[in-house]
């Protein structure tokens, strides 16, 4: 569970990353003069991932769900931008990461040891979408994304991850993997269909984990406003058996009329399709609860990676 006695202010906070940060500098230290040149239980990148973390302030907002379910046109609405492939097929088949940046680029980093590469926008879809790239052939570990988007300058770095679910199980085993590495998700379902046993998996794991989770029911357009009622009834039912209600957020969207409405510069159409209330949300998360949940996540990861070292590390933890 997240700890109520985290960083509340910004020198208190930067003060927490730096001791987060000397412990990983002890751990990976201790472990090369009592080992050598032995392996290390865990991966060096690892400990080099987290550093880089602490670094840029980064806080991972997964994007999970079915495909088919609109979660890459959810992001194009919630980021004001049509720039990530759509498609009604089984579509993203590499982690993608969305961060801020000006102007726009992507960077391939490969599975195996080799420089990224670095490609135009508009060669995307050729190395993340499942007909560029079937079962990620191309073996791309994961697609940095740069994208000139308000809400991405504000700390948030979006993950899209392929479909779950999908006949193509190399997309569910890639998005699984990458579940541990997420600080929150986003879990969209939708109302054409409402809550897969693979949605409520990834929602019972996040819960599990203390982790904050955001359930986006898609599509409302495709349901009078009486169904959505109940459809959402049957969803807060479902979830409040795993998710404890003070931390139970749903949401009715219509991706496509909110990216609309975006594009447009929209108000009053961005409300109705449900977008700009999980955009408010969102941005409030992010200001209010970030720290917080930053810190709480890299103990976490620390403390397994610590663990792995033998109780005498982990005490030290403690």
């Amino acid at each position: 569970m997240i700890p109520d006695h985290s960083p509340a202010t910004l020198p208190e906070y930067e003060h927490a990353k730096f001791e987060l940060a000397e412990m990983l500098r002890v751990i990976s230290g201790q472990h090369a003069a009592a080992h050598g040149s032995a392996p290390p239980p865990f991966r060096k990148d690892e400990v080099t991932e987290l550093l880089t973390r602490l670094a840029e302030d980064r806080f991972v907002l997964l994007v999970a769900g079915r495909f088919s379910r609109g979660k890459t046109s959810l992001m194009n609405a919630i980021l004001g931008l049509d720039r990530l492939p759509t498609g009604i097929l089984p579509l993203t088949s590499v982690i993608t990461s969305v961060t801020y940046g000006r102007p726009e680029r992507v960077r391939l980093e490969p599975e195996r040891a080799g420089l990224p590469i670095e490609i135009p926008m508009t060669a995307l879809a050729d190395y993340i979408t499942e007909r560029g790239n079937p079962g990620n052939a191309r073996r791309i570990r994961i697609a940095h994304v740069a994208l000139p988007a308000e809400i991405l300058r504000r700390g948030f770095h979006f993950v899209d991850s392929p479909g779950l679910g999908s006949a193509i199980p190399e997309n569910t085993r890639t998005t699984e993997s990458f579940l541990p590495e997420a600080d929150a998700a986003i879990v969209v379902s939708g109302f054409d269909g409402p809550l897969t046993d693979e949605e409520v998996q990834v929602l019972r794991a996040f819960a599990a984990a203390g982790k904050p989770v955001f359930l986006v029911l898609n599509k409302q357009d495709l349901v009078p406003p009486a169904e959505r009622a109940q459809v959402l009834a049957f969803a807060r039912e479902r979830l409040g058996q795993i998710v404890p209600s003070g931390r139970l957020r749903i949401f009715a969207t219509s991706a496509r009329d909110g990216l609309a409405a975006s594009l447009a510069d929209d108000d009053a159409a961005l409300t109705a399709s449900g977008v700009g209330a999980l955009r408010t949300e969102l941005i409030r998360f992010l200001l209010e609860d970030k720290q917080r949940l930053v810190i709480a996540g890299l103990c976490a990861r620390i403390s397994s990676l610590i663990g792995s070292e033998g109780s005498r590390g982990a005490d030290a933890l403690q």
